[in-house]
């Protein structure tokens, strides 16, 4: 009996995700909140794939890719913090293929900490203009794309490859990069330039900034 109940819900969660694939193509349940007064912006995507990038906006913008109308983007604000997570919904389990994506778009004018954080899922960071990023993850693969480098960066994974491009061929940095299994790549001129099997330390220009890159196990690329 009680199997024959499992299999019933099983395929009652498989029917709902079907239909849901149905209809819930797009981006959906968009989101605005502004970060006036707000000195953490946390952003928690879980398992699911982030899209965020800077923008010429007043406010922030959250919405999800491949909803389904299932449970969707929850924002906590508080006095000078904001916190950005997705509802807990089980029938992502059942939507190999069509996992949905939170998408977050960050006014260019903000100036405070940006934290990322989640289970897996690849990060996908496009046009940045942040002044300090913080990446924090178990696996997935890790991209920065910046607009305009004027940034502290902290990214650190377990496993999963880390890509940066400043857009900057003399960003003033001072760089540490370190992979437990993986290589390291960085085409950027480094002074006080330091390399064990494990390591890549020196500095581009005045160190200004600080970027400090660290997987467990893949690679990093710096251009």
């Amino acid at each position: 009996m009680k199997w024959t109940t499992y299999f019933l819900l099983m395929f009652v969660m498989l029917f709902l995700s079907a239909c849901g694939n149905e209809n819930g193509e797009g981006a959906n349940g968009l989101q605005e909140v502004s970060l006036n007064d707000i000195n953490v912006l946390h952003i928690d995507h879980g398992s699911v794939k982030l899209n965020v990038e800077s923008a010429d906006i007043d406010s922030l913008e959250a919405s999800l890719l491949y909803q389904n109308k299932g449970p969707g983007i929850v924002l906590d604000k508080g006095k000078q913090t904001l916190k950005i997570e997705l509802e807990n919904d089980i029938t992502r389990l059942f939507n190999i293929g069509k996992m949905p994506q939170l998408n977050i778009r960050i006014p260019n004018d903000y100036k405070g900490e940006v934290r990322i954080s989640g289970s897996s899922g690849h990060v996908a960071g496009t046009e940045l203009q942040t002044h300090n990023l913080v990446v924090k993850g178990k696996s997935g693969n890790v991209s920065l794309a910046f607009a305009k480098f004027h940034s502290d960066i902290s990214v650190s994974v377990t496993s999963g490859k880390i890509k940066l491009d400043l857009n900057d061929d003399k960003p003033d940095v001072k760089w540490h990069l370190q992979s437990g299994s993986g290589s390291r790549s960085i085409t950027i001129p480094l002074e006080d330039h330091e390399q064990s099997n494990k390591k890549t330390t020196g500095q581009s220009g005045s160190g200004t900034f600080e970027v400090n890159l660290k997987t467990g196990s893949g690679n990093i690329v710096v251009e």
